[in-house]
């Protein structure tokens, strides 16, 4: 399978006035096979959010999604952040739920047609410092990076700054798992930020597998709405192939088969002949789910669970991922190090 960072792109990225992209597309991790321990990697929460970054110049405060969207109608309560001009920080959004985790699902409630402000947040997770005092440091070691981003300072009112780990991912990925987050990130603490990428420089780890998906269809129930999700994923080629079907909750049954209909069509999306049976409805392949599953045999995922839509998500994003090993050793410390850093880098704590 050819490596999916062969084309990295830069979406918008003229400069402005003041020196700073407008837009500039992200760095993104690509799938690693197991956690694993390295002096050549630091390792962070995988926050459960939706991908963002922020900036402020001339212009005023940016807040925009990996695709250049503006964020700021959607978390307003992020207009407030007070960010020295010339600085353009890449990180999350998140919204945690009563226990102090971040939640998906609560913050997609947020953006929603209903706009249920449920959960403690919004929050914005800086981990990279892009530019600094108008100065590009995508060039520089991710190590340096992270200790200009530290030595800013920006904590504060609707910002964090995580801590991270030095050198054990193993025994981070145990106490992130107990704690029943989504995973960490390994990254190479000599890379640097390649914009547009799905870079091996920084790899996910998930507690439990979970992927993106083009949603091609919908077996739906006439009695109580969809019952499972057609899922794909994009080829090469640019051909849309059948990846497996997921369940759907049945308090999300009605509501997905609703939200769909705009979208209906009459031809299959997939390369290929699928067994047709009653129910078996055809959409444009425009929408991305995020489905939680048990790994993925010959291309199709097993008892796969329909989750969420992707907010920002894009049909061209959705690809087959071949999870990425790591050679690894010992974990170097027999300190609590690891769980101090989880419970520190969540911004309201874990109870």
């Amino acid at each position: 399978m050819p490596s999916p960072d062969r084309h990295p792109t830069l979406l918008d990225a003229a400069v402005g006035p003041a020196g700073l992209p407008r837009t500039l597309a992200p760095m993104r991790p690509r799938l690693g096979a197991e956690a694993f321990n390295s002096s050549d990697h630091l390792f962070e929460v995988k926050w459960d959010g939706i991908r963002a970054q922020v900036a402020r110049d001339a212009a005023g405060l940016r807040v925009v999604d990996r695709h250049g969207g503006d964020l700021l109608p959607a978390v307003p309560e992020l207009g407030a952040l007070r960010l020295p001009d010339g600085v353009l920080l890449d990180g999350e959004i998140i919204v945690c739920d009563g226990r102090g985790r971040p939640s998906y699902d609560l913050l997609v409630g947020r953006l929603g047609p209903k706009h249920a402000k449920r959960g403690r947040g919004p929050i914005f997770i800086a981990f990279d410092l892009l530019f600094d005092d108008h100065r590009p440091l995508l060039g520089r070691p991710l190590g340096e990076r992270r200790r200009r981003l530290l030595e800013r300072g920006l904590n504060g009112p609707g910002i964090v700054v995580p801590e991270h780990l030095e050198t054990d991912g193993e025994p981070f990925f145990e106490v992130v798992a107990e704690y029943g987050l989504e995973g960490i990130v390994a990254k190479r603490r000599d890379g640097r930020y390649v914009p547009g990428t799905r870079s091996a420089d920084w790899l996910k780890c998930l507690v439990a597998p979970r992927s993106d998906v083009i949603i091609g269809g919908l077996v739906v129930d006439g009695s109580r709405g969809a019952r499972s999700v057609l899922c794909g994923w994009r080829a090469d080629d640019g051909t849309t192939r059948f990846a497996g079907e997921a369940v759907v909750p049945p308090y999300l049954a009605e509501w997905l088969d609703a939200a769909t209909r705009d979208l209906r069509a009459e031809h299959s999306p997939f390369t290929g002949p699928l067994p047709l049976r009653p129910g078996m409805t055809w959409l444009r392949p425009r929408l991305v789910a995020i489905v939680d599953h048990e790994g993925d045999q010959d291309g199709e995922l097993r008892d796969a669970r329909f989750r969420a839509l992707r907010f920002d998500g894009r049909a061209d994003e959705c690809r087959r991922e071949e999870p990425v090993a790591v050679p690894h050793g010992p974990a170097t410390t027999k300190t609590d190090r690891p769980r101090l850093v989880v419970l520190n880098a969540l911004p309201f704590g874990l109870s």
